[in-house]
């Protein structure tokens, strides 16, 4: 039986420059920016941007649960009052996910802020389910075996089995699963043979994994087609992420897919794109992404790498070998990072293994039978035993 919330205690609280804003009585409020490891396992250092220009400020409160909006405690950070902005956590256990959210306070605790946007943290990673679906042309509903509060799902790069060329639509995601076909270009038939297609699921929010690499599951929702808006990131990275993104919604009934440009530290571009025959006239869908740093390690037991190619993958097979050791052929999501040639593309593995695979772009045919396509930059992410 469950007894109380897990010994979370502040240790040490850091002064740095103040700044940023808010409501309900105090002028200004308080926004969480990071998390991290520090010393020990059960540690971590939760930051945020400090208040300034306001003289009833003096203090905050942190505020954390085990689940989305239910705080069970409260800690207290005033050490440096407003200029306070760091604290230290110890106690958490591994394997619990956490909620935190901070708001701002005066003296007597009669005035708050605002809080904060809330983040979630976890010491040995997010929740987090992958695998590989056999999947053809009918909607089939995928269960997860996870419990997740508010899942990311991408699901990318199938194998090429069959010919023609499609996308993977993903809809009706739920804590306890999610809708997914594959959907070929509208100038064909719309029949198309089973295909492997692996797939991620992730709590939504900022991650750091115990090797220090740093994920975020995020999305959008954007009628942007054959153009781009921009996708920032809740935090900076500390170098340009490999990013996956989907379709996760069936607003509109034309094959569509996910483009992504300018992939930084802080963010990305991304749209959708229907056939070249098309107006390019989407409605609004919604649009999942993961963003997870170039490394490998291992997450819930599962060996993972996630990398990039060089510009040089194109309409013919380009081989990836594998630095990570995997038993047998891992999980592949791969998603372009460029979108250097302009016509509608997806990528397809052709062949896989525990050492490498081989994957290509495949573009449509609606306006042209043409097919050839110029190198593009491709990230991916590999997940096995």
């Amino acid at each position: 039986m469950a007894c109380c919330p897990p010994p979370l205690s502040f240790v040490r609280k850091v002064l740095t420059t103040p700044s940023i804003p808010s409501i309900l009585g105090l002028a200004l409020a308080v926004t969480l920016l990071s998390f991290s490891p520090v010393s020990s396992a059960s540690s971590l250092t939760l930051a945020w941007q400090p208040v300034t220009g306001d003289s009833r400020i003096a203090g905050y409160e942190i505020h954390i649960g085990r689940a989305s909006g239910q705080y069970e405690w409260v800690l207290d950070a005033d050490q440096e009052g407003a200029a306070t902005d760091t604290v230290e956590l110890e106690g958490a256990e591994p394997g619990v996910t956490y909620y935190l959210t901070a708001r701002s306070r005066n003296h007597d605790r009669t005035q708050f802020s605002a809080f904060s946007k809330e983040i979630i943290i976890s010491l040995d990673g997010p929740p987090i389910e992958s695998g590989e679906l056999l999947v053809d042309d009918a909607w089939q509903w995928v269960s997860f075996q996870t419990a997740f509060t508010d899942p990311i799902v991408v699901a990318t790069a199938p194998s090429e089995s069959g010919a023609d060329p499609l996308v993977v639509r993903i809809t009706g995601i739920e804590p306890d699963g999610f809708w997914i076909r594959l959907q070929e270009w509208d100038y064909l038939d719309g029949r198309h043979a089973f295909e492997s297609v692996g797939f991620i699921a992730m709590e939504r929010g900022r991650h750091r994994l115990q090797n220090g690499a740093q994920v975020e599951a995020g999305r959008l929702v954007t009628d942007a087609t054959k153009t781009q808006v921009q996708a920032g990131f809740s935090q900076t990275f500390a170098s340009a992420p490999i990013v996956m993104a989907a379709v996760t919604s069936d607003q509109g009934t034309e094959a569509v897919t996910t483009e992504i440009r300018s992939v930084g530290r802080s963010g990305f571009s991304v749209g959708m794109i229907e056939q070249e025959a098309s107006d390019q006239q989407h409605l609004a869908e919604h649009i999942d992404y993961i963003a997870w740093e170039a490394s490998s390690g291992s997450i819930k037991g599962m060996r993972y790498e996630v990398g990039q190619t060089p510009t040089e993958v194109t309409n013919r097979p380009y081989e990836i070998v594998f630095s990570t050791v995997f038993e047998e052929a891992p999980l592949l999501l791969a998603h372009l990072q460029t979108a250097n040639g302009g016509d509608p593309a997806t990528l397809r593995w052709q062949t896989k293994s525990e050492k490498f695979a081989s994957l290509r772009v495949v573009e449509e045919q609606s306006l042209d039978a043409e097919t050839v396509h110029i190198a593009e930059t491709a990230g991916y992410i590999l997940i096995g035993p």
